[in-house]
């Protein structure tokens, strides 16, 4: 009888047992794999284009290089990397309209020196779509920024010039520097400055600038900054960056008219 009750507690021990190791399994498991899982559900669902795709944004040398099929490269900042989007890049809804290879190198606060700096790493491509500047506008403080609008000029040139060395016969876009708001007007006037800077270089160049500010501009004073907005300078998700992707676009087919 002992022996049998004996038998009896060992066995139910090591049920009890097997079950926490399960679960502890289990856990670890979860901690391990969710996170990534979690991460590529976000990247992979559908973000849609503010007002949606249309025939009209289709109509640009721009969505005609998406279509190519030859590898794109999105250089840029924190709305590039996807900060506050749960790494979600503001491109994100152009994704399903490229054909070819898609790489991003960016990192959060990044200003065009950062780039420069980093040419190293940069993938080759055959299309590069470079979306920096507001960090140069923001924060003149920091070592690596661009003063003033010439500097801003002079370093977006540097970076086109390491970049056709790197990648011989690439096509450059350069995005404007991207919408904030509620700011002082300070910052306004200073953005207004290299905005203007960057375009002058690109029509002096073989480079192609892209004014989204003006489009995200008219959007947000029409329908207010909080729909969009996640805080002063970054876009949410998905209508900010539905927006952005939206406003380069509109702006790509625009500059041809």
């Amino acid at each position: 009888m002992l022996r049998n009750s004996y038998s009896k507690r060992l066995s139910k021990t090591a049920i009890i047992l097997s079950v926490v190791l399960v679960l502890l399994v289990s856990a670890l498991l979860f901690i391990v794999f969710y996170p990534k899982i979690e991460h590529y559900r976000i990247l992979h669902q559908n973000y849609e284009l503010y007002g949606g795709m249309t025939d009209e944004l289709k109509d640009s040398t721009f969505y005609e290089d998406l279509q190519s099929g030859k590898s794109v490269c999105f250089l840029g900042d924190s709305i590039t990397f996807g900060a506050t989007t749960n790494g979600v890049p503001w491109y994100q809804p152009m994704v399903p309209y490229i054909k070819g290879k898609v790489s991003n190198y960016s990192t959060s606060g990044w200003q065009v020196k950062d780039l420069i700096n980093g040419i190293d790493n940069i993938p080759v491509a055959d299309i590069y779509i470079i979306a920096i500047g507001i960090n140069d506008i923001l924060f003149a403080d920091k070592p690596t920024a661009s003063v003033t609008a010439d500097d801003f000029a002079r370093n977006t040139g540097d970076l086109a010039t390491l970049l056709k060395s790197k990648s011989n016969g690439a096509r450059i876009y350069f995005v404007s520097p991207w919408t904030f708001c509620n700011l002082d007007e300070s910052y306004f006037i200073r953005g207004d400055e290299f905005r203007s800077a960057m375009a002058s270089y690109c029509e002096n160049s073989d480079c192609i600038y892209i004014d989204a500010d003006s489009v995200i501009s008219s959007v947000l004073d029409a329908e207010g900054a909080e729909k969009y907005m996640y805080n002063q300078y970054h876009p949410n998700s998905p209508d900010g960056i539905g927006l952005f992707s939206y406003a380069v676009l509109k702006s790509a087919h625009d500059r041809e008219i």
